[in-house]
């Protein structure tokens, strides 16, 4: 049989064993994840979702329906993208705070 020939099966040789890519793999938080609907409607998002949304036990989050999708937010990113959508309508170099205290002081006699 020449060196060419594949005997048996002709299987492929199987890659090395790579520990940091393993590791960079069991790291990644899972895209997707089957949860199971337990009493009174409750669920338990996986750790590592958890971990990917900056949530621990006993944070508020915000919960929306869309497209019959059930979707999650934590409160800090709820705020994050209010920031962004209402950063569209601040103009440059405009401090709404400065505007404030300044209507503030004169309404006081402070200026």
């Amino acid at each position: 049989m020449s060196p060419d020939e594949k005997s048996g099966f002709a299987e492929q040789s199987q890659t090395s064993y790579d520990a940091e890519l393993r590791e960079q793999l069991l790291r990644r938080p899972p895209r997707y994840e089957k949860l199971k609907l337990g009493n009174g409607g409750r669920i338990v998002i996986p750790a590592a979702m958890r971990e990917e949304m900056g949530v621990k036990p006993g944070d508020t989050l915000i919960a929306e329906v869309k497209d019959g999708e059930l979707r999650l937010i934590s409160r800090r990113m709820a705020l994050r993208q209010v920031q962004a959508e209402m950063a569209k309508y601040r103009k440059p170099g405009e401090s709404v705070v400065d505007e404030f205290l300044a209507e503030r002081r004169a309404m006081w006699g402070e200026e």
